[in-house]
C-alpha cells in the first residue's frame, strides 16, 4: 500500500497564486483591523473600517453587534480579495521593492474606495474629518505593508 505524503500547509498555499493572495490579504486585513482598534482606543478616532463596509452593506453604520460582526467579516474578506488582485498584479510588475509596492497599493486601493463615497455622495461616506482620513491612511498603508511582508515570508515568485 502506498502512502501519499501530504505537503505542508505553506507549500499548498504557495503553489496557488489565488490562495496565496487570499491568505495574505486576509492576514493583512486582520492586522489592519487590529491597528484600527488600537487607534479607536488610544486616539480620538472613532470610525472602524467596518463602519465604511457597513454603510455599503446596510445603508448606514452598523447598528448592532451582529451587523458590526458581519461588516468586519466583509471587510476582512474584501482585504483577501484585494490581496488576490495584488498577487496577480505582480505578474506584470516584478517583486523588487515589494514592501514599497505593497504600501503604495494598500494606500491607493483603500483611498480610492473611500473617495467613491464622496464622488457618489453616499450618506455617511461623503464627509470625513481629518483624524478619520489620517487613521484610515495609516491603516491602509499598514495593510499594504503586511500584505507585502507576508508575501515575502511565503516567497512569492513571478
Amino acid at each position: 500500500m502506498k502512502y501519499k505524503i501530504k505537503p505542508k500547509l505553506k507549500d499548498r498555499i504557495t503553489k496557488d497564486r489565488f490562495t496565496l493572495g487570499l491568505v495574505s490579504g486576509v492576514i493583512a486585513a486582520i492586522g489592519m483591523t487590529l491597528l484600527n482598534f488600537i487607534f479607536i482606543f488610544t486616539t480620538s478616532a472613532n470610525n472602524l473600517f467596518a463602519d465604511f463596509v457597513g454603510i455599503m452593506l446596510f445603508g448606514s453604520k452598523p447598528n448592532s453587534l451582529g451587523e458590526t460582526i458581519i461588516a468586519l467579516i466583509a471587510h476582512i474578506f474584501l482585504g483577501g480579495i484585494l490581496g488576490v488582485v495584488f498577487v496577480y498584479l505582480l505578474l506584470f510588475i516584478n517583486e523588487k521593492n515589494l514592501i514599497i509596492k505593497g504600501i503604495s497599493y494598500g494606500t491607493l486601493i483603500f483611498f480610492s474606495m473611500f473617495s467613491l463615497g464622496v464622488i457618489f455622495e453616499i450618506s455617511g461616506l461623503d464627509h470625513s474629518v481629518a483624524r478619520t482620513v489620517l487613521t484610515k491612511g495609516i491603516g491602509s498603508a499598514f495593510y499594504g505593508f503586511v500584505l507585502a511582508y507576508i508575501l515575502l515570508l511565503l516567497r512569492v515568485k513571478n
